[in-house]
């Protein structure tokens, strides 16, 4: 086998896993802001999507959630109290301010997501990647009040080489690889893999079933959250809840996703924090683990 980005650790056979003032599950939303260049065709994981450069019916409707759903959420969530992971790519600070600053004000924790979701670092030399990745970090520390500690790759894609490279510019965890319900080291010191629930993430969900419904997903993502807060009777665990602004910031959607962070905020065992939050908590439990 060649060198593996993290070892097997079954959950089962792990350390109980504590979070602050007893809460047994820590929860996050993890609010995608993207922005895709009109000059390029949206991109897949595996390469370009065949269609029309522009292309007015896929690109206005993602552009609807940094033109209105995101307004939509940000209400919402300052309705529960929830502080949002902002997943951006870099061009979102250039191409809307307005929407930083909103973050900003609000003391959201920040996640790197690459420059754009119309380019993805698949295939990219280390060289690069490594020019590629800082001329993002450029932007976000000219942009934002520190650089982001996490990473989401555009699409969840990297190269081999993305890892390393993303820990030596600072940052501490991942999100791309969705392999469990906990926090875990991987064998890059200090870099850590934060969980990032796919399953219930609304893009993947509402694009892949057509006829999904609002109440469906209400359903689906709280069953989600009450199979997890069991599980974490006997030992700590996360609840990701991937959101996209056009996705669920959609009028006939937004509602149950109020209703699902208001039955989840209302939980007293759960801790409602950001992934930025539960990256320094782990860390700072388990620095012998983790490394530096």
């Amino acid at each position: 086998m060649g060198q593996q980005l993290y070892s097997y650790s079954p959950i089962v056979s792990r350390p109980p896993l504590r979070f602050p003032d007893g809460a047994r599950l820590a929860f996050y939303v993890g609010l995608n802001i993207e922005h895709f260049r009109q000059d390029m065709p949206l991109t897949a994981v595996g390469g370009p999507v065949a269609g029309p450069v522009p292309d007015p019916l896929s690109q206005g409707w993602r552009d609807y959630g940094n033109r209105v759903g995101i307004w939509r959420l940000m209400d919402i969530l300052d309705e529960v109290g929830v502080r949002a992971s902002g997943i951006i790519n870099s061009d979102v600070c250039t191409a809307y301010p307005e929407i930083i600053e909103a973050g900003v004000a609000r003391d959201w924790a920040w996640v790197a997501h690459g420059q754009t979701n119309s380019i993805m670092q698949s295939g990219m030399s280390p060289d690069e990647e490594q020019q590629f990745l800082g001329e993002m970090v450029a932007t976000l520390d000219s942009s934002l009040p520190s650089r982001p500690r996490g990473w989401l790759g555009p699409g969840l894609t990297e190269t081999a080489a993305t890892p390393q490279l993303l820990a030596d510019a600072g940052f501490s965890y991942l999100l791309d690889w969705c392999c469990d319900d906990q926090p875990f080291p991987t064998n890059i010191p200090g870099l850590l893999s934060m969980p990032y629930h796919l399953d219930v993430n609304d893009y993947g969900l509402f694009t892949s079933n057509p006829s999904l419904s609002g109440p469906d997903y209400e359903r689906i993502v709280l069953d989600q959250f009450e199979q997890l807060l069991q599980d974490s009777a006997s030992t700590g665990r996360v609840m990701a809840l991937p959101l996209h602004t056009f996705i669920i910031g959609q009028p006939f959607r937004a509602k149950y996703l109020a209703r699902v962070l208001r039955a989840v905020t209302s939980t007293r065992e759960v801790w409602v924090c950001t992934s930025d939050d539960i990256a320094e908590h782990y860390l700072a439990d388990h620095a012998s683990e983790v490394g530096d």
